[in-house]
Parts: C-alpha cells; structure tokens; sequence
C-alpha cells in the first residue's frame, strides 16, 4: 500500500458530489423562492425548482442517461401515467368548483 488513493476510486465520488452540490443548490433557491415577495409566481418558481431536482435525480442518480432504451421507455411512461393521474385530479377539482 503506497497511500496514494487509486483515480478510478476518487472518479466514482465525484460525479454524485456533483449533483448532491447541484441538488443543494437548488434546494437553497427553493427555500429563497419559498420566502420571496413572488406573488402568483412562487407556485411556478417551486414547481420548476422541483421539476429540475427530480430530472437531475432521475438522470443522474438512476443513471438514465447510460441506461438502455427499454429503461429509458419504462421511466418515460411512468411520467406520462403522472401526467395523466394529475389531469384527472385537476378536473375533478375544476368540476367541483364549478358546481360549488
């Protein structure tokens, strides 16, 4: 053992201290984005805060950017099934606006 760290070692930290740094980044926005005098935008700002957190975690952390096309397909749908789950959540709450 010579003490010297092995580069193959280190390489595998410092793609995840990269996002971590970036995730903290983002989180610290979100809770200024929290604070701030944003008015009807705030929902928007946190929403894309969010979004941008969970693309970077999906990507990056899942790794699906190296991933084969059948993963990348199968994460794709589930956010298609998000999308629908949420567009019926918001009719029903329109719907039962409009009848209130």
């Amino acid at each position: 053992m010579s003490g010297r760290p092995d580069p193959a070692a280190a390489r595998i930290w410092v793609r995840p201290l990269i996002v971590w740094a970036g995730l903290m980044a983002l989180l610290a926005l979100t809770v200024l984005a929290a604070y701030a005098p944003l008015g009807a935008l705030a929902s928007a700002a946190n929403l894309g805060l969010a979004a941008v957190q969970a693309g970077l975690v999906a990507v990056l952390f899942m790794r699906l950017d190296e991933a084969s096309p059948l993963v990348r397909l199968t994460a794709a749908t589930g956010l298609f099934w998000l999308a629908i789950l949420f567009a019926l959540c918001l009719a029903d709450v329109l719907s039962r606006l409009a009848n209130a």
